[in-house]
């Protein structure tokens, strides 16, 4: 565990103690926050996400097991690891649903892979000192929700000059920070070039890469379950021919999101269709593999 807290710079550490303030203000001066919060709790880890969590765990076990049996994994890791999981891995599973063409999943690849990845890992590697920057942090965090605030109400005159000041602050504060980055960068260069830092750099981009066929799948069941959701409200049809229905959408549609989203169009507007539809097999055959409009 020590060795786990020796891993953690300067700003990590703050941002943990300010959120534990946060957290235990929240809690102390609300009534009932406990409460809600153990709902928000329970929520995550309802019977519905189970399934996916213990699937992501293993999937990422094997993964870190390959890397650690080829020697490519080292202890350091795990805090970007975790770091990664908790942001972007955690983010893209319960985004998962507006992720509804190839064109989406390719934007997540090239966020991923962007030049600004390499102004991000050099602003965060280099922090101040822990003074500074728990000085920092809640200042920084303040400024961005004023301005949040201030953009979601930028058809006032007054508020939008109030967003444009905000944002120029946080610019000038993003800027200094990534100087200082830049500037500790050229006079401790020998800190900065290390095989440990090329793989803590790597591995935000290689496991989102990694995780997105797991994502895909993801967004692929989310789909089938909503239209066999629907399909078995369905009284009037007999659970034989259900059963030919669902076969018969997972032979045509396979894999592709537009064919699944015809599927599910035809049980909920083709009703008719599916009960009276003598052979049911090749009118799914003809209707799935429609191509949806532009």
């Amino acid at each position: 565990m020590i060795e786990f807290y020796n891993l953690l710079s300067n700003r990590e550490i703050s941002i943990l103690i300010w959120s534990f303030v946060i957290f235990a203000v929240l809690i102390i001066s609300s009534k009932g926050s406990f409460g809600k919060l153990l709902d928000v709790i329970k929520a995550l880890f309802s019977k519905k996400f189970i399934p996916f969590y213990i699937t992501f765990l293993v999937y990422f076990f094997i993964i870190i097991l390959l890397l650690n049996k080829f020697s490519i994994w080292e202890f350091s890791l795990y805090k970007d690891f975790i770091y990664w999981f908790l942001t972007t891995g955690i983010v893209l599973f319960f985004n998962a649903n507006n992720l509804n063409t190839i064109k989406d999943f390719v934007k997540v690849i090239l966020t991923a892979t962007s030049l600004t990845i390499i102004l991000e890992f050099i602003v965060g590697f280099y922090n101040f000192s822990l003074i500074w920057e728990l000085i920092l942090i809640p200042i920084v965090t303040f400024i961005s929700l004023l301005s949040l605030v201030a953009e979601m109400k930028k058809d006032d005159p007054n508020t939008k000059v109030v967003a444009n000041i905000l944002k120029g602050i946080l610019t000038i504060i993003g800027f200094g920070i990534l100087i200082y980055g830049i500037y500790q960068l050229i006079t401790n260069y020998t800190d900065f070039f290390t095989l440990s830092n090329l793989k803590s750099f790597l591995l935000p981009p290689i496991f989102t890469i990694l995780f997105l066929p797991l994502i895909y799948f993801t967004v692929l069941y989310i789909k089938y379950e909503r239209a066999f959701m629907n399909l078995r409200r369905y009284k009037f049809l007999s659970e034989d021919r259900k059963k030919k229905i669902r076969i018969s959408i997972l032979k045509y549609a396979n894999i592709n999101f537009n064919y699944i989203e015809n599927a599910n169009k035809i049980i909920v507007f083709k009703k008719k269709e599916l009960q009276n539809e003598t052979d049911i097999k090749s009118y799914l055959r003809k209707n799935v593999k429609l191509k949806q409009s532009a």
